[in-house]
C-alpha cells in the first residue's frame, strides 16, 4: 500500500473596508485593529473543502459582509467569484458560521469586503517536511499493515477491489473523520475498509509545523496476495 502525502492547505483572509471613509491618526490606527480583529474571526471559521484539495482547485473569493453596528453578521454574498462553484459555497458556509465581529470603535453599521484566498502548497512548501512525513508515513504504513484483515468470505466469494479512505487526521493524529473517498464497487469491502480505519485508532502526531489535513489510504483486497 502507499500512503500519499498530506496536502497542505494554504488559506488566507486580507481585509478590504470598502465601504468605510479613508480616516487618519487615531481612527486609522482604531480601524486597523479592528481589521485585525476581523481577520482573527475569520481564521477560526476558515477550512479548505476535501473536494478542492482532492481535484487541486485554488483560487480567490472576494466575500461582501454586512455588519451591524453591534458587530451582527446582518447579510453576506459573493462580491466576486472565484471561478469555482465549490469554492465559492465554501465561503459562503465561512461568511454565515461567523455569525458575529467585534464593533468598531465608531460605533456605526458597516460593509466590508473580505478576499479570502485558498491555495494548495507548492512543491518547495511540502519538501522543507518530506523528511519527518516520510518518517510519519513510514509509522502509518506501519500501523495501517498491523491492522489489515480480509474477511474469510469475502476470499471464499472471490471478492477483490481497492478501495480508497479519507481520514481527517488533527495534529495529534486523532482520526477525526474517515468516509470513502473511493469506492470499491463492492459494499461489503468498503464495510470492511471503513472498518480498517477504525481498528487503526490514534496515529502518530503529525511533524512539527504540519497543519491538520486529509490522508488518503488506498486499500487493495486481492486474493492472489493474501494466500
Amino acid at each position: 500500500m502507499s500512503f500519499p502525502v498530506l496536502k497542505t492547505a494554504v488559506l488566507s483572509a486580507a481585509l478590504a473596508a470598502v465601504s468605510l471613509p479613508a480616516v487618519a491618526g487615531n481612527d486609522a490606527a482604531g480601524q486597523a485593529v479592528w481589521a485585525n480583529e476581523v481577520r482573527e474571526e475569520l481564521a477560526k471559521v476558515q477550512r479548505y473543502p476535501s473536494r478542492a484539495l482532492d481535484l487541486g482547485i485554488e483560487g480567490t473569493v472576494k466575500l461582501r459582509i454586512d455588519v451591524s453596528k453591534d458587530g451582527d453578521v446582518t447579510g453576506y454574498t459573493l462580491a466576486q467569484s472565484s471561478g469555482s462553484s465549490i469554492l465559492d459555497e465554501a465561503a459562503l458556509r465561512m461568511a454565515k458560521d461567523l455569525g458575529r465581529l467585534p464593533a468598531r470603535e465608531s460605533g456605526d453599521a458597516h460593509t466590508v469586503v473580505v478576499p479570502l484566498s485558498f491555495k494548495i502548497a507548492d512543491d518547495k512548501m511540502i519538501a522543507k517536511s518530506e523528511d519527518a512525513l516520510s518518517v510519519w508515513r513510514n509509522s502509518v504504513r506501519r500501523r495501517v499493515a498491523n491492522r489489515v484483515s480480509y474477511p474469510a468470505d469475502l476470499v471464499a466469494e472471490g471478492v477483490e477491489g481497492s478501495v480508497k479512505v479519507r481520514l481527517t487526521v488533527d495534529a495529534d493524529g486523532s482520526i477525526a473523520r474517515q468516509e470513502i473517498a473511493q469506492s470499491s464497487g463492492h459494499e461489503a469491502l468498503d464495510a470492511e475498509a471503513l472498518l480498517l480505519a477504525g481498528r487503526i485508532g490514534k496515529l502518530p502526531s503529525l511533524p512539527e509545523g504540519q497543519e491538520p489535513g486529509e490522508l488518503v489510504l488506498p486499500v487493495v483486497y486481492k486474493i492472489s496476495e493474501n494466500r
